[in-house]
C-alpha cells in the first residue's frame, strides 16, 4: 500500500483517475492505516464482512481466521465496468504501481479529448 501512496498517490490527482481502499478493518484502524500512510484517496470498511460474502470472496482455508477476504483490486472504466480484475495474496495476484499505472494509460487513452493533433490516432477512429 505504500507503494501506491508514495508513487501512485500523486499521479492520480493531475491524471483524472481515483482509487479506493476497501478494507475488513474496524473503522478506527482504517483511519490509522490511512493516516499513517499519508493517503488522500477513501479507505471503505467491510468491518462486519458483509460485503465479502456477498461477493463470495472469501477465503476458507484457515478455519482459525475465517471468514477472511482474498485480496481483489478491480479496475474500473469511467462508466464503472470492470476493465481488469487482479486476484490473490502472492506477488502474481497483486499489481505492481507500473501494471495500475499502465491500466490507466490504456483507459485514458479511449477517452476522444486525450490526444493534442489536428486528427485523431489511428486507433481511435471509428471504422
Amino acid at each position: 500500500m505504500a507503494n501506491y501512496v508514495q508513487y501512485l498517490q500523486p499521479e492520480l490527482i493531475v491524471n483524472y483517475c481515483k482509487l479506493v481502499v476497501v478494507s475488513v478493518d474496524e473503522p478506527m484502524l482504517s483511519r490509522e492505516i490511512r493516516d499513517g500512510l499519508g493517503a488522500t484517496f477513501p479507505f471503505l470498511c467491510d468491518h462486519e464482512k458483509k460485503v465479502i460474502t456477498e461477493l463470495d470472496i472469501v477465503d476458507t482455508t484457515d478455519p482459525y481466521h475465517s471468514p477472511v477476504a482474498i485480496p481483489y483490486t478491480f479496475v474500473l472504466d469511467r462508466n464503472r465496468e470492470i476493465y481488469k480484475i487482479y486476484n490473490g495474496w502472492w506477488y502474481v495476484g497483486r499489481p505492481t504501481v507500473e501494471e495500475l499505472r499502465m491500466d490507466f494509460r490504456a483507459l485514458l487513452s479511449r477517452r476522444p479529448d486525450w490526444w493534442y493533433d489536428k486528427t485523431p490516432p489511428p486507433y481511435a477512429r471509428q471504422a
